[in-house]
């Protein structure tokens, strides 16, 4: 894994920052939450262990900063995928299709959101925020009627968050990511043709995102990351 991030642009303190965020990843993936120490995750990172303070404060500032990258990572696969003529009504089902299709798709993504006491509100957060605008525009627009902006916000983030869960642990199928789309749009209001129609688009979704994520991976330089996933 050090080769990898190594070979990647940037400058030796954004590598290094990189390389213990992946260090903890492959040691919470392979030997879970008991084997994240500091000397663990230095140790596997082929540093000094003294060389953490130079990054983090502590493991759980480590994690936090875990948490933002898996928000940023998100966005930016939902970002790749993004076309320019999309109503606020299309990119909602894009993006929930997309969203619970890396989760099916990708297992390893599942664990880190439910499994491994990683601070997934990162990723709730930037989801919500994401929503949100698009609730708000779809309701400018007259694509969705809802009443309370901030009520919709919650219940759909929540639904989206559940469906997730039920993905990661198998009691949903695959094939249910485009229905619960489609129920989803009826609430904030589109007619069940048009939900339909939307949620089973044909659409060339791109890969989903590799792990280990790493802050150099992602279009935005780290440079300009300031610990927020916007």
């Amino acid at each position: 894994m050090k080769s990898k991030v190594d070979s990647l642009s940037g400058t030796k303190r954004e590598r290094t920052r990189d390389q213990l965020l992946v260090s903890a990843q492959s040691l919470l993936m392979h030997e879970g939450t008991a084997a994240l120490g500091l000397r663990q995750i230095t140790t596997h990172a082929g540093m000094v262990h003294a060389s953490f303070y130079n990054y983090y404060p502590d493991v759980a500032a480590l994690l936090g900063d875990l948490g933002e990258l898996l928000g940023a990572t998100h966005a930016a696969a939902m970002a790749m995928s993004t076309e320019g003529d999309e109503d606020a009504a299309a990119r909602f089902a894009r993006i929930t299709r997309q969203t619970l299709r890396i989760v099916a798709e990708q297992p390893d993504f599942g664990r880190l959101m439910f499994d491994i006491g990683l601070p997934s509100d990162r990723l709730a957060t930037e989801l919500r925020l994401l929503l949100k605008m698009d609730i708000e525009e779809g309701i400018a627009n007259g694509l969705f009627t809802v009443a309370d902006v901030d009520l919709a916000t919650s219940i759909v983030a929540g639904a989206i968050t559940g469906l997730a869960l039920d993905l990661h642990r198998g009691v949903l199928g695959f094939d249910k990511i485009d229905p619960a789309t489609a129920q989803l749009m009826t609430y904030l209001g589109v007619d069940a043709a048009e939900a339909e129609r939307l949620a089973h688009a044909a659409f060339d979704f791109p890969p989903s995102p590799q792990l280990p994520m790493r802050w150099l991976a992602l279009p935005t330089s780290p440079q300009s990351q300031t610990g927020n996933t916007r």
